[in-house]
């Protein structure tokens, strides 16, 4: 764990000083799983990381199952038929989602043994999305030790984007490092173009009108369309974007679509030495998380305390 980082022992202080337990469920399986809740387990002692499998549901009271397959009937009876509904009520990726809808745990996360489709097909169908008018995205947070924490999206759920699309994942990311971290936000609205460079290919237009989009709807500092280099790197961005002041030089950088933003934080993460925390997933109701199949012990630990902040932080708004 990055227990050397100070933005991160921040964010463990406020989960150790939180006054209730909180529980996250997982239905992964392997030894990952286990280690990861020994270490929770024993770091904090007001967090919970359960496993849900068939043993689990077969021996779950049974006077709470009938309550929770009464409520699913209800939720999903006019778009699927009584058997599919059963078949999926045995299923331990639905019987986690309809835990959490019922608020007997605080959140999920898993996917380290199951594709994503499996964890965000019964997120989307039982727990719905907080804004119905955006999309659900998810961001990726990279950390490195003596380097800024960047932050990178969207990695996981929009294949293409409309301009629109892209940026309202703009500022649901900009909310969220905000909120969770309590970092000032800046964001790149990313492209092969820098400030006009490249013409007015339909591609550049679209991450244009894109920072038009964010500009009009959010109060934060926001550049686009802008290269990669000029984005990280001061040097190159006083080149290029010599006429354009920023108070400081961007963390939150928006891909223009799943291609750029899963190969973007995958080659930071294996060429770039930095740890990748997440997916982190936005515009769900309630928290639920999406580990990567390759995560190691370490970033199923970081991604459980990130999401059961996002519970605290939810709290904290009502």
């Amino acid at each position: 764990m990055i227990n050397d980082k100070i933005v991160f022992t921040e964010l463990e202080n406020k989960l150790k000083n939180y006054s209730k337990t909180i529980t996250i469920l997982s239905t992964d399986n392997d030894e990952r799983f286990n280690k990861a809740k020994e270490i929770l387990e024993k770091k904090f002692t007001n967090l919970k990381y359960l496993k849900i499998d068939k043993d689990f549901i077969e021996n779950f009271d049974k006077n709470k199952k009938e309550k929770l397959l009464n409520h699913y009937f209800d939720l999903r009876k006019e778009k699927e038929n009584e058997e599919s509904l059963k078949n999926n009520f045995k299923n331990p990726n639905y019987f986690a989602t309809l835990l959490l809808k019922s608020d007997f745990v605080d959140g999920i996360v898993s996917g380290s043994t199951h594709p994503t489709a499996d964890i965000l097909r019964p997120s989307f169908q039982i727990l719905k999305t907080k804004d119905k008018t955006a999309p659900v995205s998810s961001f990726m947070w990279l950390s490195k030790k003596g380097k800024k924490d960047l932050f990178f999206a969207d990695i996981s759920v929009n294949p293409d984007p409309n301009f629109e699309e892209l940026g309202k994942i703009a500022i649901q990311t900009a909310n969220s490092v905000k909120k969770l971290f309590n970092i000032e936000p800046v964001i790149a609205m990313l492209s092969f173009s820098t400030l006009n460079s490249g013409g007015n290919h339909p591609l550049i237009e679209k991450i244009r009108k894109a920072t038009e989009f964010v500009k009009s709807n959010s109060s934060y500092q926001v550049i686009g369309e802008i290269q990669w280099d000029a984005a990280f790197n001061e040097e190159i961005f006083k080149l290029k974007a010599k006429n354009f002041n920023l108070k400081k030089m961007p963390n939150v950088f928006i891909f223009p679509d799943l291609n750029n933003g899963n190969i973007g934080y995958k080659i930071a993460a294996t060429l770039g030495n930095y740890l990748a925390i997440g997916p982190i997933l936005q515009n769900i109701a309630k928290p639920v998380n999406d580990l990567s199949r390759g995560s190691n012990v370490d970033e199923i630990v970081n991604l459980v305390i990130l999401t059961a902040l996002q519970k605290i932080e939810t709290t904290e708004e009502k």
